[in-house]
């Protein structure tokens, strides 16, 4: 189970994000695995999940349904009360902002981000804008119907067939099996370029006890087109440790004399790769692959000449 702070801020994306209150057990269903099981204890943690956003000044409304499900409780944000739309950021302001929150790599930071307002490219774990997802909705009904979906993603394009949506660090991901590499993928569902056309009900059969929580990639680093895709990073002495810990021994490539390393590290995403080395400041250098190491130097340097 997530901890307490990634739910929190999974809750706020989710009922920014929902265009119609949610109950309960929606929400529930929809942060597949992060609340527990059992009527009681649900109960309890979601209360105490409400009093923490009320308390902060998350503007929680409440509404009593009626029809099949009258006198259910539901839930959203007002989004036009939540997010400070008068600070008048520019993209380039934004992002140096997110780029000061990965390399301080605050929690805190994180989730007051979401009052901020990211744009759709900014770095996976401090991003705080919660898009309109007209992809989202076909997902679920595809998911349901066991319906093999069409889409581009990164101008290529994908036939996938969706097992599962997942919620984690505030974006939104469908995993299944990617036909024609015939093997199991996540995507993004903010980078699809398109809106997925759907296929014939009960093409096929999701596998039995599919669990997506167990084949997400723990290390958003992983998550990507390529996801065996790695960089080689030169990590200076005074963080060489804590970086193979983190790692484990088996990245390390090359052990200087100087008492740095090089290691070997996932890179399929290149936001949240980039936010992981930006957290190291300047006692870490990409080395390889070269359009990878050419691609954030071009980044800074956008980034420093918008300053």
């Amino acid at each position: 189970m997530v901890d307490a702070l990634e739910r929190v801020t999974n809750l706020v994306a989710l009922l920014m994000a929902t265009r119609v209150p949610l109950t309960l057990d929606q929400i529930a269903s929809e942060l597949n695995g992060q609340y527990p099981t059992g009527e009681a204890a649900l109960r309890g943690a979601f209360e105490r999940d409400k009093a923490l956003l009320r308390e902060i000044g998350v503007p929680l409304e409440t509404e009593v349904l009626g029809g099949s499900d009258a006198g259910r409780t539901a839930y959203r944000i007002d989004r036009a009360r939540y997010e400070l739309t008068d600070l008048a950021l520019t993209p380039d302001e934004r992002g140096a902002l997110q780029l000061a929150v990965a390399a301080a790599r605050l929690a805190d930071a994180q989730f007051g981000l979401l009052k901020l307002g990211g744009d759709r490219s900014s770095v996976p774990v401090v991003v705080a804008n919660i898009p309109e997802l007209e992809a989202l909705p076909l997902l679920r009904e595809a998911t349901a119907d066991r319906a093999e979906v069409s889409f581009g993603y990164h101008g290529s394009a994908r036939r996938l067939q969706p097992y599962a949506l997942l919620l984690r660090e505030r974006f939104w991901y469908v995993i299944g099996r990617d036909v024609d590499r015939d093997d199991l993928r996540t995507y993004r569902v903010d980078r699809i370029d398109d809106d997925p056309v759907i296929g014939q009900p009960g093409a096929f059969q999701r596998p039995d006890g599919f669990d997506p929580r167990q084949v997400f990639p723990s290390d958003p680093k992983l998550i990507g087109d390529e996801p065996t895709a790695r960089a080689e990073v030169w990590v200076a002495e005074s963080r060489a440790e804590a970086v193979e810990r983190e790692l484990g021994g088996a990245a390390v490539r090359e052990r200087r004399d100087d008492g740095s390393v090089v290691l070997e590290v996932p890179c399929a995403n290149e936001e949240a790769f980039r936010s992981w080395l930006f957290g190291l400041g300047v006692h870490a250098e990409v080395l390889a692959p070269p359009e990878l190491r050419a691609g954030i130097v071009d980044w800074l340097r956008k980034l420093a000449g918008a300053a």
